[in-house]
């Protein structure tokens, strides 16, 4: 009887994710649920973990300040792993002996990805950081916030999720399309700050080519300076979304709201845009979120109810016809460090005999040897 299990576009992949937070366990989980085999290497003794992105993962605690804890790991790369995430400064794999002069130089297939914020060189290289530090130094934070106030920083999903987790797996997949052709992997860098950079060409393009953003924040279109690119409160404290940019969307807007468009300053005329946003206001506050989703349902004005984030769990996108990602049922929030080490380590050839030794000379954790074994 033929299988009847879905192939996935990752099936076959193998995947080492060297513990971390946010950015790289992310690009470790897209991986994993499009078939991607994601075995995560988690520091030793360390009984509990943060990272809640690790669906469709394994975990295996190695003490790899060990000279046998970072002999394992090579075992692992050498034996068959595709891919070996770091999300650590520059250096530290170098320290432990695991730089990708050596990994590479052991399996020449491997795609060595170091994820960093502020890259492998450079005056901020060494030094920690966040989303917020990241968007800094790559001048993006300065266009995000609203007129006379701060910079704003949008979560941490600028940086970490899409300048770093996305931008390392699209980085991952090029490098898998380009081994196919020459039969080599390839050390992938990927910086935050360079990512997020090139998550922001068009506005950087649009700005200076003096098309749009040609004013201070937040006097712009699409940064809070136009009326028709804003949020409004309701009549019950909830808020609809509007973008009527274009000409037409901006008609059908105005007729939504039953505005006379001769009787109005010209759309474009910033210098009433104050003054249409507090019309704009005083109108969405005389209908409730329901009332104004119903009146703008089905129309081209652009305009939306802000829904409150649910709980339903993100799926993986984006939708492959034959060959899309999967969301397991019950999903296990927090993978447990250790969780699979002795199942790892059977799976890579190790005898029982050895694995009890690990656990003896505290190499890995997770072996659940009880005391009278040992």
């Amino acid at each position: 009887m033929a299988s009847t299990k879905r192939l996935l576009p990752l099936d076959g992949i193998k995947v080492i994710e060297m513990a971390g937070l946010a950015p790289a366990p992310f690009a470790g989980m897209v991986l994993a649920d499009f078939g991607a085999s994601v075995i995560r290497i988690d520091k030793f003794t360390l009984k509990t973990n943060m990272d809640i992105l690790s669906r469709n993962k394994r975990s295996i605690s190695i003490n790899l300040k060990s000279p046998i804890g970072t002999s394992i790991l090579k075992r692992l790369i050498c034996y068959d792993t595709d891919i070996l995430i770091e999300p650590f400064r520059p250096g530290v794999m170098e320290k432990l002996g695991l730089g990708p002069d050596i990994l590479c130089n052991l399996n020449e297939k491997l795609i060595y990805v170091r994820l960093t914020g502020f890259g492998q060189e450079g005056k901020f290289s060494n030094i920690a950081g966040h989303d917020i530090n990241y968007l800094a130094v790559s001048g993006i934070l300065s266009l995000l916030g609203r007129k006379n106030e701060n910079p704003m920083f949008p979560l941490n999903i600028l940086a970490d999720f899409a300048g770093g987790g996305l931008i390392s797996v699209l980085g991952i997949l090029l490098a898998l399309i380009e081994r196919l052709k020459s039969g080599k992997g390839q050390v992938i860098d990927v910086a935050m700050v360079d990512g997020v950079k090139y998550l922001s060409t068009y506005p950087y393009l649009m700005k200076l080519t003096n098309q749009m953003w040609t004013k201070p924040r937040g006097e712009n279109i699409l940064d809070g300076g136009a009326h028709f690119y804003e949020v409004y409160k309701t009549k019950d404290n909830k808020f609809m979304a509007v973008g009527a940019i274009e000409p037409q969307f901006y008609a059908e807007l105005l007729k939504r709201l039953n505005l006379d468009a001769n009787l109005l300053p010209f759309q474009l005329d910033s210098s009433k845009w104050n003054n249409m946003k507090q019309l704009f206001t005083n109108i969405f506050k005389t209908k409730t979120q329901e009332e104004w989703t119903q009146i703008f349902y089905k129309s081209d004005a652009c305009v939306t109810p802000v829904y409150e984030l649910n709980y339903k769990i993100p799926e993986p996108t984006p939708k492959l016809l034959r060959t899309s990602g999967k969301l397991i049922n019950n999903i296990k929030y927090f993978l447990k460090p250790g969780e699979h080490s002795r199942e790892i380590l059977k799976e890579y050839g190790y005898s029982e005999n050895e694995i009890k030794e690990f656990s003896i000379k505290n190499i890995v954790d997770g072996l659940n040897y009880s005391k009278s074994l040992l």
